[in-house]
């Protein structure tokens, strides 16, 4: 569902599949569940709570038990995963 210039205030928001474009959150509790991916442009986000349930929750879950129980290599993968996270996607 596509959200365009829409105010949303104290709800929970269930982002799988949707669009927001330019849109507000305040005090807001995002939510994402590991589907479709969401697409969010030019949103604002004021004192939001992020998230993740279902599918999300257990890649957590598992990064973390990656990190704490295999060692140095364990905690290595996780870094570098995290790492490719904060590599911007190229066009």
């Amino acid at each position: 569902m596509q959200h365009k210039d829409q105010e949303f205030s104290s709800r929970s928001e269930v982002l799988d599949g949707n669009e927001y474009v330019n849109c507000k959150f305040k005090g807001c509790t995002m939510v994402y569940r590991g589907g479709t991916l969401p697409s969010i442009t030019g949103c604002q986000f004021d004192e939001c709570r992020w998230q993740f349930e279902e599918a999300a929750e257990r890649t957590f879950v598992f990064l973390r038990s990656v990190y704490h129980g295999m060692g140095t290599g364990g905690q290595q993968l996780v870094e570098s995963t995290l790492n490719q996270i904060r590599t911007p996607p190229t066009a």
